[in-house]
């Protein structure tokens, strides 16, 4: 009976992280992008095989729209740290460039941007599912800016929120094609300005 029962165990499929698998598609489709990932490539850098990939999360596409979500998430808990921080207008726009620039500066093999911006674009002009996804993220990038930029004393926390949010695509779009740093924090360094004003003392007569 016990070899029965060792020969059935062995037999099983390898259980594994589901959330670690997906962290790990994420960064590559990140990287690569959704047409350019393929599965051999994805059951490669998870280390799950692709039957047991497609068992957890269905087809590439399945896989990609569960990676978008998982970006969602993160950034719904990111801007709710921000929002319940209660900083003054200054420093929480520049915590928020500080933080975004290093994440779109990080990547598998160098500046990858954010998935949603500088890979479901591509995608979102014939995938209705994929173009909803992207819809949802830019949401709530507005809502959430809106909610902080009114919290934080902006008088027009609504168009603040549209400039913030475009410059925040932006410098995504910027990291990925390999500019410096320096380049991306002179730009964030100018929205803060023009959304809080110049520092005192930093003022030109």
């Amino acid at each position: 009976m016990r070899d029965r029962t060792e020969k059935r165990a062995r037999g099983r499929p390898r259980a594994f992280d589901q959330d670690l698998a997906l962290q790990a598609a994420s960064a590559r489709f990140r990287t690569r992008g959704y047409s350019a990932t393929s599965l051999d490539e994805l059951a490669a850098v998870t280390g799950v095989a692709r039957p047991s990939l497609a068992a957890a999360f269905g087809d590439k596409r399945a896989l990609y729209l569960a990676a978008l979500e998982r970006t969602y998430g993160w950034l719904e808990q990111s801007f709710a740290g921000l929002i319940e921080a209660k900083l003054p207008l200054r420093e929480m726009l520049e915590r928020m460039f500080r933080f975004s620039i290093k994440v779109y500066l990080d990547g598998e093999f160098g500046p990858s941007g954010c998935i949603a911006l500088n890979t479901a674009v591509a995608e979102a002009v014939t995938d209705p599912d994929i173009r909803a996804m992207l819809s949802r993220v830019l949401d709530l990038e507005d809502r959430a800016l809106r909610t902080m930029l009114a919290d934080a004393g902006s008088p027009t926390p609504e168009a603040h929120a549209h400039l913030a949010v475009s410059v925040l695509q932006a410098l995504s779009i910027r990291a990925r094609t390999g500019r410096p740093r320096e380049e991306l924090e002179a730009i964030a360094a100018a929205c803060v300005d023009m959304i809080a004003g110049k520092p005192d003392g930093d003022s030109q007569s």
